[in-house]
Order: structure tokens, then sequence, then C-alpha cells
């Protein structure tokens, strides 16, 4: 019954360079901002305690003032670092699953979205072949509902999908026809509304 209500499936892969900049377009929306204001503030504090370290007199703990400097400059800049090397680490990983292949399908009050697994036994695959069967597909996803918590961003070459904002879905622009990408517009500006943003 379900599948009758299908409206819309697609398979894909996600090209290294597109999960890339899809990591780094979640980096500047959930990591960055609250990564600016932390530094912003330990800048305030380096600069309020620079002033008084120049403008102090004998009777002041320099030594306290030299040390509050040098926290703000080291937290400031793994503040900096941190987030690229998260980066750098996923990349590597996302390096050996390049060749993995998802399936998007999108049903009226929710949207089935993963990963599409290799046959576990080579044999059997085979075996399967000779004789014109075909083997069950192992599909493993995650059924995500429609609810205010669900968020679908837009962006030139895909859209990214999340609920929380420690995972993200990316679904590449470039395995849909535009038919098919102006019912995913629809669909997600019909069913989310204002949780649904473009910038294309």
């Amino acid at each position: 019954m379900e599948e009758n209500n299908l409206l819309l499936e697609k398979q894909y892969k996600i090209p290294f360079d597109l999960f890339r900049e899809a990591f780094i377009a979640f980096q500047r929306r959930f990591v960055y901002p609250k990564t600016y204001v932390i530094m912003g503030i330990l800048g305030v504090v380096t600069g309020f305690y620079s002033y008084a370290l120049i403008k102090s007199d004998e009777n002041a703990n320099r030594g306290l003032y030299c040390m509050i400097i040098l926290f703000c400059v080291v937290f400031m800049a793994l503040q900096f670092i941190n987030p690229r090397k998260i980066r750098i680490k996923l990349m590597e990983g996302v390096k050996e699953i390049e060749d993995d292949e998802y399936r998007l399908r999108i049903f009226p009050e929710y949207l089935e979205i993963g990963t599409i697994l290799p046959p576990e036994d080579a044999s059997q695959s085979e075996t399967d072949a000779l004789f014109d069967d075909v083997p069950a597909e192992d599909f493993s996803g995650t059924r995500i509902h429609y609810n205010k918590g669900l968020n679908v961003v837009e962006y030139p070459k895909f859209f990214m999908i999340y609920q929380q904002k420690t995972m993200f879905y990316v679904v590449p622009k470039a395995a849909f026809s535009e038919e098919e990408l102006e019912i995913l517009r629809v669909h997600f500006s019909k069913r989310l509304e204002k949780t649904f943003t473009s910038h294309k």
C-alpha cells in the first residue's frame, strides 16, 4: 500500500567534492557562528588584559595577566583549527565510501534515505545470476517523518536534509531531472513550510 503512495524514488552517488562542499556548508550553518562568538569573547578578554598589562603598575599581577592572555590566544587558535581538523578527518573516511550508492524515497508523510548495501554473499549472488534470479536488495535506510525538527536547505548543487544539528544527509541535484527537482521543491515547501529554505 505504501508503494502506491510513493511520490519519487531515486538512486544516486555522492561525489567526494560535493560532500566536502556540503559539509563546509553545514559547518558554516551550525559550527562557525558559535565559533565566531567564542573567539569574539576571547578576543575582548585578550584585549582587556593586554591593555591592563601595558598600563599596570608594579603592584599588578602581571604573571596572571600573561597567563590569561596566553590561555585566550591558545583557545582561540583551537576554535579556529578544530573545525578544519574534523573536516579533514571526516573526508578521509568519506573517501572509503565514495562509491557507495544511496536511495531517496519521497512519500506524502515521510521520506526514506539510506545506503544500498552490496550483497553479503558473493557466491550466492553468482548462483542467482546463473539461474536468472534477482537477489533481494539490501537497503539500510532511515525513515524521517515531516515535523518541525526536520529541515531541508536547497543549495545550487545539492539538498541538505537534517533533523539534528549533528547529522545531515546530502542529496545531489545532478541525479534528478528538472521535473523531479520541481517535485521535490513543491513537496518540501508544502510539507515543511518555513523549515524548507532555498539558496540556489
